[in-house]
């Protein structure tokens, strides 16, 4: 789907129906899964092994967004996020969360099912099915092209992204938050860490 960004995104799902369109973003992950909706970062804990993920909740918001863009309205309060993790995992939230619902796959069909009110007239959910489906690329070939370009683009996304937060750092700024950097000494030896801590959580590596 396209972006504000000129680029593309990739969404897991969309399931159109009179109740609703819900957006679900899939998760193929092991192991205790930790986070919070307001953070950047979330936890993957296999034993005594710890591996960051990015925010899915944040992730599938872009794909929201997106797909609000597309569908050109203004007005599109029946959108709901589900973020959906393999039966690998186990979810070890503590808080709930307030603009998405995190469950795992055996629950996903009651998640949808509980939308009992209509939302959405015929004629408007005909409209919406039917820019989705221009979006269906069934040219296997024309398809690989979409997906090489699609993650060309996220690769030149994150050059960028490195780049910019090269710069911040050479300058003594926080990319996270534009506060002072300072170089600090913990366990695994020396890091750049915010002066707006704990407030601001960023660190970046001393190279």
């Amino acid at each position: 789907m396209p972006n504000k960004e000129g680029c593309t995104t990739q969404i897991d799902h969309v399931v159109t129906s009179p109740y609703g369109i819900f957006v679900i973003e899939t998760k193929h992950y092991q192991g205790w899964i930790f986070g919070k909706e307001h953070q950047r970062y979330w936890t993957q804990t296999i034993y005594k092994r710890k591996e960051k993920l990015y925010n899915p909740i944040w992730q599938n918001y872009g794909h929201v967004q997106s797909l609000k863009q597309f569908l050109s309205k203004e007005d599109m309060n029946y959108l709901y996020s589900i973020i959906v993790f393999t039966q690998d995992s186990t979810l070890k939230f503590k808080d709930d969360f307030k603009s998405a619902r995190v469950i795992q796959i055996p629950q996903l069909v009651g998640a949808i099912s509980e939308r009992k009110l209509p939302r959405i007239g015929r004629t408007e959910l005909a409209e919406i099915n039917h820019a989705l489906e221009g979006l269906i690329i069934h040219d296997r070939k024309e398809k690989r092209q979409v997906m090489k370009k699609h993650v060309a683009d996220i690769k030149t996304k994150q050059k960028v992204k490195v780049f910019k937060e090269k710069e911040q750092i050479k300058q003594n700024l926080c990319p996270k938050c534009g506060g002072k950097l300072s170089q600090k000494k913990g366990k695994y030896g020396s890091f750049y860490g915010c002066s707006n801590y704990p407030k601001c959580r960023y660190t970046g590596k001393v190279s």
